[in-house]
């Protein structure tokens, strides 16, 4: 009889604990559910719009190619080597946009910048091309690493504290004289920077296309064509071939700077 009361009593206890553990796992799968029940998921974080500017060369209505061949007014064959220039001070109003670009076609294609930004706020645009006195003849090494003004993005873009950087850089090989045989043997370089040759544009009524999450994107255009003949003058490439902004040659680096602002449009 003791015997059958201890298996007894054994199995009651067994039971009692099987019991609790079953009970406190519904307790706790009460509370798991409950809890999830609860849980309020927060919407992810809107993602800030975006304007990306390029910059696209052309020789009038062609997209133009680096080292291909074109025929200038003259009837000269021109092959463009090098386009470079820097646009700063990007705004509307107060509101600047991008503080300093640089563009590299070869380098960097028809890159400008993308920087956070609505298209309503930048529906009109002033700019510089080249870079103001304030930041012309500070310590290129104190800009931050990214921006490009400073030293190692500058790079060749750079002449030193004094001159300041080079505002633009045109660079082609030309042949000049009309005989059927293709000679490039005559070397334009333009080489303009300092402060009297900053150049002011203005572009008004910009449309930024939407080009899928939160990017806005806006070309402008670089007409080469223009550049050598704006419609009010001329760059004869045979005889004004050079400047690197030097004594002497005031009158060709600001004629060249203003016709490269002239070949600057919405595209």
């Amino acid at each position: 009889m003791i015997k059958s009361s201890k298996i007894y009593s054994f199995y009651l206890n067994l039971f009692r604990t099987v019991s609790m553990k079953k009970t406190i796992f519904y307790f706790l799968s009460l509370l798991f559910l409950a809890s999830c029940k609860d849980e309020v998921i927060d919407p992810p974080a809107p993602v800030a719009d975006q304007l990306k500017m390029t910059m696209q060369p052309t020789f009038g209505s062609t997209d133009l190619v680096l080292d291909q061949t074109y025929t200038t007014d003259e009837g000269y064959l021109v092959q463009f080597t090098d386009l470079k220039c820097y646009i700063t001070d990007v705004a509307n109003g107060s509101s600047t946009l991008c503080s300093s670009a640089l563009f590299d076609y070869r380098a960097n294609n028809t890159v400008l910048f993308t920087k956070p930004g609505k298209p309503s706020d930048y529906a009109d645009l002033t700019m510089s091309l080249g870079v103001a006195a304030s930041k012309n003849h500070a310590d290129p090494t104190s800009f931050s690493s990214s921006d490009p003004l400073y030293i190692t993005i500058a790079n060749d873009m750079h002449w030193g504290w004094n001159p300041g950087y080079i505002f633009m850089k045109v660079e082609a090989k030309v042949d000049t004289i009309q005989n059927g045989i293709d000679n490039f043997d005559h070397t334009i370089v333009f080489h303009i920077g300092g402060d009297a040759y900053l150049q002011n544009l203005q572009l008004n009524s910009i449309t930024w296309n939407a080009a899928g999450n939160g990017i806005y994107t806006r070309a402008l255009k670089l007409d080469m064509q223009k550049f050598l003949n704006n419609g009010t003058e001329i760059i004869d490439l045979k005889t004004e071939y050079t400047s690197h902004t030097g004594p002497g040659q005031e009158a060709i680096s600001l004629k060249v700077i203003q016709h490269l602002k002239d070949a600057i449009s919405l595209y």
